[in-house]
């Protein structure tokens, strides 16, 4: 029973504890305290859970291939720094995830589409960044092996092709010399060695003895070469068998790569091919193959009487032709590049890739991988001695960068699976614009419109506020996006209260003066007709144009005045002038707003002032200034207070 009790007891673990707790808290939450208070969606721990791990691995993967890139540069960092560039990767990871949470939601076309670039652009340089890093990671160490051991292998047939070639020079060389000694043997025992020649030791013999030790002078000095390019191969044998088998001894304890091995091993590939190319164009090697030539061609030889003899020898002059053509066609090796992309030159590298293949796609000429460009050097063609061809495709490999190759592709792969992943976790959001509209409700409840709307209603209601800027409305219009304003110049004589419009002119006139000489107001860029403002400042029903009265006169009288001024005087008709200015763009909505809000702080100012006045009793014993010291309300609640302690004092009176 206690087991089976047991069995009915539900596991728990951390996901049920999360789930539980968050269970609890939204069961306590009160449901009638808002409005909006409804039951919102259970957030997804398992998305939250995502997001978190994808953009650590993404933060990771940036700061680490900057780090290095950086590092590559300026060497060591100090602490600082790398907080510094943390800080800014994870800044920028922060703005990535933001900019998917704002995309799948409900926004405007031309928001989203900003969203949408904001978006590619920051994930091309993390992408980049990571690339970087996954190309250290899962690449480099190969490049720098395939590197390595390409170089020395190519050294290492050109060598023993080099090598093989000067074997066969040697053997020809001893062949010669062989056959020259026995022909002086034979000249001194029998002769006819050349055409007619008779035995003894005369200058037949002498020319072969001389053959037999050029020959063999030639032969050593090419034998000594030949011992210093097989132990070259055999060094060379030895360092590509540390690399092939992976010995860990080649690693730099203190930088924990290889680089410093490569390099060493670049620099030994160097000396091996410089000493090489050196024998090739030895003046010794060419003083040789120039006495080997002439004595080729030669057939007629002197005496020592002075005179000539004639010996051709088909047989060497053949044997020598092509000692000669051996010695011209001996390859110049070319010096390889190992590529030493461990450590901080490996993202080096990969950005160079990386940028060389995007440069490419935008210029419609894909650039070759490095093994493509490595192929292109093929040892065949230099060891059968097409020297032209060799240097033109060693200078090509040297001024074409690589672009990414086939395995470049997967750490380029890897970078974008994981922002491809955040954008997948990011869809996964429901887009719900309901869920738009309670936000948008919950900061319009909490918005200033309101308090704003009562600030202005309050201005206006007061009649000493109001009587500053009210005049302006008489004579401000607006026209093809601009504000105007028109200064009366004249008030007719039968106008109302012609004075106070005057002075109210006078005042506009002299205040339109001080705002032209600031920049505030400017002469407008074409005349307008009186007509044009009069209509504008009638349809406002302004008093600067109804003071010349709203009537106009008859159409017979005004035709019979038209008339009579050809032979008597006629009173003048008194016409509407403005003198018109022209706002700076911004400047009439700034003024106003200005004055209002300077309005209303005076007033408010003047409130509390009156609200802490003294108390002054009246002959009825009541205190004088108390609807004074009442807050004022902006619907007249202070006027409604009053009467309505004067309606109970009066009842009170009648009581009694």
């Amino acid at each position: 029973m206690a087991a089976r009790a047991q069995d009915t007891v539900p596991r728990m673990n951390l996901w049920s504890v999360l789930t539980r707790s968050r269970d609890a808290a939204r069961a306590q939450a009160p449901l009638n305290g808002h409005w909006l208070d409804t039951a919102r969606q259970r957030p997804d721990l398992k998305r939250l859970l995502l997001l978190i791990g994808l953009g650590g691995l993404s933060w990771v993967a940036t700061y680490v291939g900057m780090l290095e890139l950086i590092q590559a540069n300026l060497g060591d960092l100090p602490l600082t720094h790398k907080v510094i560039i943390g800080f800014s990767c994870a800044m920028l990871m922060t703005m990535i995830i933001w900019l998917l949470d704002k995309m799948f939601a409900p926004a405007s076309f031309s928001t989203r589409l900003s969203y949408i670039a904001g978006y590619l652009f920051l994930s091309i340089i993390s992408v980049g960044f990571a690339f970087g890093f996954y190309w250290k990671v899962l690449e480099s160490r190969g490049v720098a092996s395939r590197s390595a051991e390409t170089a020395v292998t190519q050294v290492q047939s050109e060598l023993f092709g080099a090598s093989t070639r000067l074997e066969q020079l040697q053997s020809t060389l001893d062949q010669l010399t062989t056959v020259s000694a026995e022909k002086a043997q034979t000249e001194r025992a029998s002769g006819r060695t050349c055409h007619g020649s008779a035995p003894g030791d005369g200058p037949r013999r002498k020319m072969r003895d001389d053959d037999a030790q050029r020959f063999k002078f030639a032969s050593d000095f090419v034998k000594g070469r030949i011992t210093t390019v097989k132990s070259d191969v055999a060094a060379l044998d030895t360092e590509l068998q540390k690399i092939l088998t992976d010995d860990r001894s080649l690693i730099d304890p203190r930088t924990g790569h290889r680089n410093e091995f490569l390099r060493g091993l670049g620099r030994k590939l160097d000396l091996t091919v410089t000493g090489f190319n050196a024998f090739s164009t030895d003046p010794q090697l060419k003083q040789i193959r120039a006495d080997l030539g002439e004595r080729a061609e030669k057939t007629t030889f002197p005496d020592g009487r002075g005179g000539n003899f004639f010996c051709p020898d088909p047989q060497l002059q053949t044997a020598l032709r092509g000692v000669v053509r051996a010695i011209e066609q001996l390859p110049e090796l070319e010096k390889p590049r190992i590529a030493a992309v461990e450590g901080s030159e490996a993202t080096i590298e990969a950005f160079r890739r990386l940028t060389t293949t995007f440069y490419g796609l935008l210029t419609f000429d894909p650039a070759p991988s490095a093994d493509a460009l490595q192929s292109q050097l093929t040892p065949s063609s230099q060891v059968s001695g097409a020297r032209p061809a060799g240097d033109f495709v060693h200078a090509r490999f040297e001024k074409q960068a690589a672009g990414l190759g086939k395995r470049d592709y997967v750490p380029l792969g890897v970078a974008i699976f994981v922002d491809i992943c955040l954008l997948l976790v990011s869809i996964g959001r429901p887009i719900n614009s309901f869920l738009h509209l309670e936000e948008g409700m919950r900061l319009a409840e909490r918005g200033p419109v309101l308090p704003i709307l009562a600030r202005f209603h309050n201005i206006h209601s007061d009649d000493d506020a109001v009587k500053y800027f009210e005049v302006f409305r008489d004579v401000i219009f607006d026209a093809n996006g601009q504000y105007y304003v028109a200064v009366p110049l004249s008030i007719p004589e039968c106008a109302e209260q012609r004075e106070e419009l005057e002075r109210e002119a006078h005042r506009l006139a002299n205040l339109c003066y001080a705002l032209e000489g600031k920049g505030i107001l400017k002469r407008p860029r074409r005349p307008m007709r009186t007509s044009f403002v009069v209509r504008q400042l009638k349809q406002r029903n302004s008093k600067f144009v109804r003071c010349y009265g709203r009537s106009r006169p008859p159409r017979y009288q005004h035709g019979w005045q038209t008339l009579k001024s050809v032979w008597a005087e006629t009173p003048d008709v008194e016409k509407p002038a403005f003198k018109v200015y022209r706002f700076r763009k911004g400047a009439w909505p700034e003024m106003i707003l200005q004055a209002v809000m300077r309005a209303a702080r005076d007033i408010e100012a003047g409130k509390d002032e009156q609200a802490y006045e003294p108390i002054r009793l009246g002959s009825d014993g009541r205190d004088a200034g108390a609807q004074l010291r009442l807050p004022m309300q902006s619907d007249g609640a202070v006027a409604d207070v009053d009467e309505e302690a004067e309606r109970e004092t009066t009842n009170g009176g009648r009581s009694h």
